[in-house]
């Protein structure tokens, strides 16, 4: 499979794993708060516990993870960011599947409608992407990231 055919798969998680409620209202963001239904915590920064929104709204977990895993030869810069760095490919993916075990999958099943992870690819200093920079690598594979998620 080409990084194209990768990243595209990764785009179908995207969509496939987040529902938007139709009868939610638009609304601005007011980013890293919880905020007219939308709240943005950069796990693993604290602990991610759902709470209803007291209108009925739909709640989005607008960005969480931040995990960085640096690919060497595949960065923007020598610098290095990220909220949790890991290692490995595979220290990677088992905090994925903790994450999403233990804080997104409880909070879906409570009444989460959206999380979006961040981030789809490195960006320049931000190594927590699930591709590299160059989009030449691919960190975890689309299928096992499907499995961590729980998409079918």
């Amino acid at each position: 499979m080409t990084v194209y055919e990768q990243t595209q798969a990764f785009r179908f998680l995207i969509y496939r794993h987040v529902e938007i409620s139709l009868s939610a209202p638009a609304v601005e963001t007011d980013h890293a708060v919880h905020h007219k239904g939308i709240v943005n915590i950069p796990l693993p920064v604290r602990k991610y516990r759902f709470r209803p929104d007291k209108l009925g709204r739909a709640v989005v977990l607008s960005e969480f993870g931040g995990y960085n895993h640096q690919v060497f030869d595949h960065t923007f810069s020598k610098k290095d960011f990220g909220y949790k760095k890991l290692e490995s490919p595979l220290q990677l993916e088992n905090a994925l599947q903790e994450l999403y075990e233990d804080q997104i999958v409880p909070a879906w099943e409570d009444g989460l409608s959206a999380a979006v992870y961040t981030q789809l690819t490195d960006v320049e200093d931000e190594l927590n992407g699930l591709i590299t920079y160059d989009r030449k690598v691919v960190k975890i594979p689309p299928a096992r990231m499907a499995a961590i998620v729980k998409v079918e």
